[in-house]
């Protein structure tokens, strides 16, 4: 087991650093955020982080961390429950984008740490971001040779939406360089449409004939360009078979080839929003100094679907229980 101190946040609380290991692989989390701030597999780093503490204070990419209370943009930044109009932040235009200032911004304690697991708390009180009723968010990473499961549990003290999600920016070579000729798959059908603003417009198309189609595998660049910056959307997913992963059978949702890494994602969710870094180039370097870059990362982000309480999706009441599981399972090819 390692621990070690990660640095001082302003307010004077400690942030430190946990780490999980084996021969395969290492992932580190910091308690702010819950963030994964690396993750080494087959001694590549695959996943975006900072050197320091204070980078993350600055940076508005949500590297690594755990989102929530709810995830993805909420138009106009409000919604409706029950009759009552709540009012969010608005952090992304006129939209509220990861639940404000949220679960990503906060300092989480540690309740259990092996060598390969640790187990994270939080405690979101009513009215935290505009969101009502208290909410206690446990999140646990494992780390099985170089697989990486991480699974949420919330609780709520009264009803409110829940839809939780990591941000984790993944490069199968490592970073300094574009995704764009990685190798894709994403077992969907159809994905959520969008305006200019990237809030759901209400259509839901089929994926076949469009760049969106990643049934069979394609370069994750090749259809980007003129009219089409990259991927932001979320993909509505109907995946094809199962494996048992972390003794749970679960969906297999998407693969991602690089050059000499794989990567195969599994989740109990109905959908997982696909970034490829269309804003990154003007952040902070990556640890090392190594510059950030367009198109440097992808994100798999598993979740319910943008703008989903604004639909009647991912509300929970007393008593209800949210869980959701993913895992990230890297292979050498």
């Amino acid at each position: 087991m390692e621990k070690k101190l990660y640095g001082v946040l302003p307010t004077g609380e400690e942030v430190y650093l946990y780490s999980l290991k084996n021969d395969s692989a290492l992932v580190n989390i910091m308690t702010r955020g819950a963030t994964i701030v690396n993750f080494k597999a087959f001694g590549t780093d695959i996943v975006g982080g900072f050197d320091k503490l204070e980078t993350y204070l600055q940076e508005t990419s949500h590297q690594g961390a755990v989102i929530g209370r709810v995830a993805n943009r909420i138009g106009d930044a409000k919604f409706t429950m029950d009759g009552v109009t709540y009012n969010l932040p608005k952090n992304d235009g006129e939209n509220c984008l990861h639940g404000g200032d949220g679960f990503d911004h906060k300092l989480w304690t540690v309740t259990d740490y092996t060598e390969n697991s640790i187990t994270l708390e939080y405690y979101s009180k009513d009215g935290e971001e505009g969101f009502p009723s208290g909410l206690a968010v446990k999140v646990t990473y494992k780390l099985e040779g170089a697989s990486l499961l991480i699974d949420y549990v919330a609780i709520p003290e009264g009803k409110t939406p829940i839809a939780l999600t990591n941000h984790a920016y993944f490069n199968l070579n490592g970073f300094g360089g574009t995704i764009e000729d990685h190798i894709a798959v994403i077992y969907a059908d159809r994905y959520t449409d969008v305006n200019e603003n990237l809030i759901p417009n209400g259509n839901r198309p089929a994926v076949e004939g469009t760049p969106f189609d990643f049934k069979t595998p394609h370069k994750i660049g090749e259809r980007c360009g003129a009219d089409f910056i990259g991927y932001d959307h979320n993909f509505i997913l109907s995946p094809v078979k199962s494996d048992v992963v972390f003794g749970k059978e679960l969906p297999l949702i998407a693969e991602v080839k690089g050059d000499n890494l794989g990567m195969k994602v599994y989740t109990d969710q109905p959908g997982v929003q696909f970034y490829i870094g269309n804003f990154l180039g003007k952040g902070p370097d990556f640890r090392n100094n190594t510059k950030q870059v367009f198109h440097g990362a992808f994100c798999l982000e598993t979740q319910t679907e943008p703008d989903c309480i604004n639909h009647g999706i991912g509300f929970y009441d007393k008593g209800d229980v949210y869980t959701h599981t993913v895992v990230y399972a890297v292979e050498k090819l």
